[in-house]
């Protein structure tokens, strides 16, 4: 390296390097010896990007929100279950957060671990055909700065799960990822003095920065590895491996850290699943996992877990099928042969249009037997259709297979219902029957002893059993015993068999029962006692004179009167 070129590089990058050597210094302090006793008791959760920061996106969602979703479950996860943690989030909603926050919170909480989620993306360069030479080339532009950058298309095949710690040295191959997670710096307002003249976009700035050695690397990809394990092991998540790369977060953090990429957001099939309900779950569980074994080994604990995060059910090993063939389905069920000599965007493009044809001739299928109530064979073409993957679904199909499985849940439940109804208005109609024959046989039997009552005693009140009436002969006094009540009339004799010489009397809306006919009120005081023996605890003795209820002291006056 020439000398001038040395000077360049120094002059442009002397800030950045007081920085770091300011950084160096301050970590010797700021890092924390490893205590044998240490406790893990603040973790730092930090959703990647936000607010007017989208990060990478896919068809139908971006980076922030998934993040969001996946690190607010995980935290929830924590809280939860291992009340002995306090959770910190460096976002909870959709907000930009400056990187050099975010690390500050961390360090300002003096937190045990931090955790950033995000998301990943992969992309192709664009190839032209040159104008001077006549060959293919990458099409390029030149920034703002004047360099020239490859332009590239959105490259759907990559898929994954990574994660990262701070580098000791930048791995080949994974430049790309740290400038795209660094890259939000340039959103930041005062950003070339803020970050005393780090550059995401230059090489000399990661050569600065990797010679920074993390006192928490080897903790930090302890933790990185099984995180890497859950993935795969749990949400059948391709093991991309942990890798080590100069990253902002991870670099500004004085605690172990890492940054986990769960998934390529551009994969079709991967952005499905990360996107899904289903996905974040699993994606939050497998990081919980993770950081609770992490916990237990710092700690120097071994714990046996039983609860349902630890005994989640596996999801089989994702078999991702290459996008151009998934795509090329023809009627016939044969795969297109396309040219492997073509360019891959336009072969891409006539795959997706084969794909689209496909799925509008499944789905308008689908849609008739929908329509005709044919829930089985709609159900089964919906679901054809929707493993094609086809980027314009939107989630149409998924949505018409739960409106088939409730429709049918509906037709099931209503047919049990009538088939319930149908068996309730047999037994209706049997028990109609039933006490139709019952009354008869009752008016038949009273109507033959009525036709032998020839004569009543004048002196007292005769019960009349055809009718459970009282009618009074003279103007005696009777004492009788109260035990019961209804508010409709009853068949006395079936409803209280045990009680001897029952009738009834009516007082506003309500029938009032009553056992005896006597003349004095020791001997209604006699049976009120047997009574009670029989169970009606709340029996007591009425008088009536005509039929109708009178007062029982004045009933006593006239019988001790007599």
């Amino acid at each position: 390296m020439s000398t001038f070129f040395k000077y360049s590089i120094l002059k442009k990058y002397n800030l950045f390097l007081v920085a770091v050597l300011g950084i160096v210094i301050f970590s010797a302090f700021v890092v924390r010896k490893q205590d044998p006793k240490r406790k893990v008791k603040i973790v730092v959760i930090d959703p990647g990007h936000g607010g007017k920061d989208p990060g990478c996106s896919g068809h139908t969602h971006n980076e922030k929100a998934v993040a969001l979703a996946v690190g607010l479950k995980l935290g929830k996860y924590i809280e939860e279950n291992m009340k002995d943690v306090k959770v910190i989030f460096t976002r909870k909603t959709d907000v930009f957060v400056d990187l050099e926050d975010r690390a500050k919170i961390a360090n300002d909480n003096n937190a045990d671990l931090f955790i950033s989620i995000h998301c990943n993306a992969a992309g192709k360069p664009v190839m032209i055909k040159d104008p001077k030479t006549g060959k293919m080339r990458a099409k390029t532009f030149k920034n703002k700065k004047g360099k020239l950058v490859v332009v590239e298309t959105t490259n759907p095949e990559p898929y994954g799960s990574e994660t990262y710690v701070m580098g000791l040295k930048n791995e080949e191959g994974k430049m790309k990822v740290a400038q795209r997670e660094n890259s939000a710096i340039l959103l930041e307002d005062n950003y070339e003095t803020k970050y005393q003249g780090f550059d995401p976009d230059s090489q000399e700035s990661y050569i600065i920065m990797s010679n920074y050695t993390s006192a928490y690397v080897i903790q930090s990809a302890g933790l990185a590895m099984k995180i890497q394990d859950e993935y795969s092991k749990k949400a059948g998540r391709v093991d991309k491996g942990v890798h080590r790369q100069s990253i902002w977060v991870l670099w500004r953090t004085a605690m172990p850290s890492v940054l986990t990429e769960i998934g390529y957001l551009t994969n079709p099939q991967e952005e499905k699943f990360l996107g899904s309900e289903k996905g974040q779950d699993y994606m939050a569980s497998c990081l919980f996992r993770a950081f609770r074994k992490y916990k237990d080994e710092v700690e120097g604990t071994k714990k046996n877990y039983n609860d349902d995060l630890e005994n989640q059910k596996p999801l089989e090993k994702e078999v991702y099928v290459s996008y151009k063939d998934s795509a090329n389905v023809v009627e016939n069920g044969e795969k297109e042969n396309v040219d492997a000599k073509k360019d891959s965007l336009a072969a891409i493009e006539k795959a997706n249009a084969l794909n689209e044809k496909k799925y509008n001739e499944l789905v308008a299928v689908a849609d008739v037997a929908l329509k005709n109530k044919n829930y089985d064979q709609a159900k089964t073409v919906y679901e054809k259709a929707d493993a094609l993957n086809y980027k314009g679904d939107n989630g149409y199909c998924t949505k018409k297979i739960e409106e088939i499985k409730n429709q049918i849940r509906k037709d099931e439940e209503e047919k049990e219902r009538l088939e319930e109804q149908k068996e309730v208005n047999k037994n209706d109609l049997i028990k109609k029957y039933k006490e139709k024959a019952r009354l008869d046989s009752i008016a038949r039997v009273e109507k033959e002893k009525n036709d032998k009552i020839k004569t009543a005693n004048t002196h007292t009140t005769t019960v009349n059993t055809t009718t459970n009436t009282i009618k009074s002969e003279s103007n005696a006094v009777v004492f009788k015993v109260q035990f019961a009540s209804s508010e409709k009339e009853i068949d006395a004799k079936l409803k209280y068999p045990n009680v001897t010489e029952v009738s009834f009397y009516k007082m506003g809306s309500t029938y009032k029962y009553t056992s005896g006919n006597y003349a004095s009120f020791d001997d209604g005081t006699k049976q009120q006692l047997k009574l009670k023996e029989l169970g009606y605890k709340d029996c007591f003795v009425a008088a009536f004179k005509n039929g109708v209820r009178m007062d029982i002291n004045e009933a006593k006056k006239l019988t001790e009167k007599n």
